[in-house]
This record gives C-alpha cells, structure tokens and sequence, in this order.
C-alpha cells in the first residue's frame, strides 16, 4: 500500500523509484510505502496554497470555524482507524495513540473554532480627536508546518493546523518521513470536510529536500516547526527573515527541593521520564534532587519505575511501547553508557529488552550521581532515561541548572509555595511547573523557549498559536472633524 501526497486536491505518489517503506518500530514489518516527493512537488504545493490563501482569507471567522467543526467531526468518526495506524507506524501504545487522536487533534479543531470568534480586534486611543486608529487581525497566507515524528497527529493539529486554517491561513505540511503514513490517512479523513482545493496540502519527502523547498519558496510567507535546535537554526537561517514560530529541543531541569513530599515527586517523575518512552521535548530528562532527600526519592522512584509495563502497543497491559527508530535507542544507549564511564550508579534498565522483534524495545532507565558533564545531562536525550544529579546546597542550582542550553520547560518540588513560586520567576524557561512533572501542558497553556535559550521562538497553544499565526495590521482615517 503506498500512502500519497495531497497537493492541491489532488493525490500523488511521485515516481514509483522514489518509495521508501514503512517500518513498524514494534514488529520491523514493513506497513507500506510513502513517495519521496521533489523540490517540484513543494513547489507545486505552495502555488496552490497562494491560490487557495485568497479564499481563505475572505472566509469570515463563522465560516472557518464551520470548517474547523467539520474537521473535527471528521476526525472524530475515524478516530479508531487513525489511532491504529498511529500506533503502528509510531511505536507508541494504542491507548496512547487513541487519546492523541481524540484529545489533541479532534479538541484542537474544536477549540480554534471558538478561539477564532473571540479574537477582539481594537481600537487606538490618539492624541489628535479627529484621527481614529484601528487594529485587526489577518492570516500571514501561506504558512509551511514542518512537524515532528513524537505525536505526529498531535503536534501539528494543536500548534500549527487548526489554529492556521482557524485564521485563515493556507497550509503546506511536511511530516517529518517516519511517521508520514499516518498523516496521508489523516489526509484522507479530512476530505470528509470538504476544505477549499489548496487549503491544506501534504508534502513528502526528506527535509533538507521537499522542507527546505517550502522554507524559501518566494510565496510562503511563515514557518511553523516543532523539532531538534540544530534543524530550527537552519530553517531560521533559510527562511531569511519570514516569520518563524519555533518549538526546539528541550532538556530543562525538575528540581527536587530538601522539603518536597516525595510520593508526589516520585509518581511525577516516572509519568514525565517514561510517557511516551520519554520521547517528549517537555520529558523529564534530568533530576536536580537534594542530597539529603536523594536515597529515599531514588527508592520510591525504583518501586514505580518497575511497575512501568514495556510491551507490545496493542497489548492492553503496556504501559510504554518501544521507542521510534533504532537511532533513537542507539542514542539513549549510548548517553547511558557514557554517563556510567563517567560515574553514575545504574539503578533499572540500561539496556534493550531481550526476546523483543527489535531492538528499540529499551527498557526504563534510571540513573543516579549523574555527573555535570555526562552527555546525558548536558544534551537532549529523548528516550525513556530517569538521569538524577545531586546538589548539597541550593547555592549550587544556578550552575548546574546553567549546564544544559535549552530553555523550554521545567519543574520544582516543594511544600514552600512561597519559596517554588519565587524560584520560579527567577528561572529563564517557557514555562514552569510546581509539584507536577515538566511533561504536564494543556493546549490552552502558551508553550516555547525562553529568548535567548537553544529551545526556539515563538508561542504555541490556545489563542497563541493563532495570534503567532496573524499578522496584526493598522487603518488610521482622518474625520471631517466637529
């Protein structure tokens, strides 16, 4: 089965020497084929979404609201079919799977259909009596999506695609290539909601290829993309001054302070390490825990951690699945082997689980007296790895909070909310947890890097990703006067 390309209306495939297959990270079976489309093919998928922006933009707000309740409709009477493919082509749990098709992409739609009514537009107050200045909102045109392979479904509906077609935007979407089958299906469920030709177009292909088409094709107007800092710096580079809204990577700090209650730490830090096999840019990656407190947190942790069900996705026993490509595993791996040379004690896991169809079946790994300068701390790992580094004195937080660039999330657990709350405003990230793991969000809640880090630009989430995705324009009209 080849899962095809949608560009402007219309499906394509490519030339059939351009297929690459579809590998299941579970079973190494192979789920069918996806094309390797062409600069040409991005570029065609741009016109068309130019041709279509016209349209869009002439909707008002009730009618692409409309559109985006039919979406959602749509998506919700497939929601089975689209989390079994998900889950097989991803390598997470089914349940896993079904709630990301249900929560985050079906509610997605639903909330940017009411978002976008109540997006108030304004009027300046001027010094001169006769001049009236008034501010509105519009959509940018045509925005290219490059979205990550993590909640292939997810992450792009709730950042970029419903809020983008909520304000009238016209759309190119580049799936990252591993998890572009489901999002071809995710295509043809849309068809049910009958989008304007051009509204929303799928391009396949490799990212330095059909990507970086869209990037600097001279009629995309922004960028949205969620994945690593080294791809983002590029794609800001070659977008050459287009607006760019940018999730990078992520590797901020939970810090566990001397008064913390420890079961409630312990149970977020094993649902933030090892959701989705740690394969979340908000994932819990490493543990600042006070000396004094550290035994007993890594004890609680250890009891957890071996609840945790590794397994087949379609197994309603499984709590996580394996993770999605074997690069994936060879790097969790290796950072573990890495910061064990370096001194860290191996409390669970380390190693791929034997007797599994592949090897990305890795087991949850914690890892205690991590050193500052293991690989594992300073860089992201993305897998499910519990690294715990421990400090004596608060004094020591900045440093070692300072030894890892990213900026996006973090956490901090204490009984003193006066204390955690004053820490908090002090710490530069996006956005900060008290007594819950770094992984909790809501699409209602703003989500980016802090300026200056590793960790991207922009805000994503409920009316932010649409204010991201409009441009705000300006009439000021001179009255006869009284």
């Amino acid at each position: 089965m080849i899962y095809p390309m949608l560009i402007d209306g219309e499906w394509y495939t490519g030339s059939e020497s351009a297929l690459k297959d579809v590998i299941n990270p579970a079973t190494g079976e192979v789920l069918g084929q996806i094309p390797l489309g062409t600069r040409e093919d991005a570029g065609r998928a741009v016109e068309a979404a130019h041709r279509a922006s016209k349209q869009l933009a002439r909707m008002t707000v009730f009618e692409r609201a409309e559109l985006c309740v039919r979406i959602a409709d749509a998506v919700e009477r497939n929601q089975e079919k689209l989390a079994r493919l998900l889950a097989m082509e991803n390598g997470k749990t089914y349940s896993d799977a079904l709630g990301e098709v249900k929560g985050a992409v079906a509610g997605s739609f639903r909330e940017a259909a009411e978002q976008i009514k109540w997006m108030n537009d304004a009027i300046i107050p001027l010094r001169d009596r006769n001049m009236r200045s008034y501010t509105y909102r519009k959509p940018r045109g045509v925005y290219g999506i490059i979205s990550p392979w993590n909640f292939p479904l997810g992450n792009p509906s709730v950042y970029y695609l419903a809020p983008g077609l909520a304000a009238g935007n016209a759309l190119v979407w580049v799936p990252a290539l591993t998890s572009a089958a489901v999002a071809s299906e995710f295509m043809r469920v849309l068809e049910e909601a009958e989008l304007p030709k051009g509204a929303l177009n799928l391009v396949i292909g490799e990212g330095p290829v059909v990507g970086d088409a869209v990037v600097v094709h001279e009629r995309t107007n922004a960028i949205g993309f969620t994945g690593s800092t080294p791809t983002g710096n590029t794609i800001a580079a070659r977008a050459k001054g287009k607006p760019c809204l940018l999730e990078l990577g992520g590797n901020g700090p939970t810090i566990v302070l001397e008064d913390a209650d420890l079961d409630l730490a312990a149970a977020a830090l094993v649902r933030a390490s090892f959701a989705n096999a740690g394969q979340v840019c908000t994932s819990t990656e490493r543990v600042l825990v006070h000396d004094g407190i550290a035994d007993r947190l890594v004890s609680k942790i250890a009891e957890l951690t071996a609840e945790v069900k590794l397994g087949d996705p379609f197994d309603g026993a499984t709590t996580m699945g394996p993770v999605h490509t074997s690069q994936v595993a060879d790097k969790v791996l290796s950072q573990t082997k890495d910061a064990i040379a370096k001194g860290a004690k191996l409390i669970a896991g380390g190693k791929a689980q034997e007797g599994r169809p592949t090897g990305q079946y890795i087991e949850p790994t914690i890892l205690d007296h991590v050193t500052v300068d293991a690989d594992i701390n300073v860089e992201e790992t993305f897998g499910p790895v519990l690294p715990i580094l421990r400090f004596n004195d608060e004094s020591e937080l900045p440093a070692l909070i300072a030894s890892s660039p990213f900026r996006l999330a973090a956490a901090i657990f204490s009984k003193n909310i006066d204390k955690a709350m004053m820490m908090a405003e002090q710490m530069d990230f996006g956005y900060i947890n008290i007594n819950e793991g770094s992984n909790y969000w809501d699409t209602m809640i703003p989500a980016g890097g802090a300026s200056g880090s590793a960790s991207g630009v922009g805000r994503s989430g409920g009316k932010w990703s649409i204010e991201e995705m409009t441009e705000l324009r300006t009439v000021n009209v001179r009255f006869s006067g009284v």
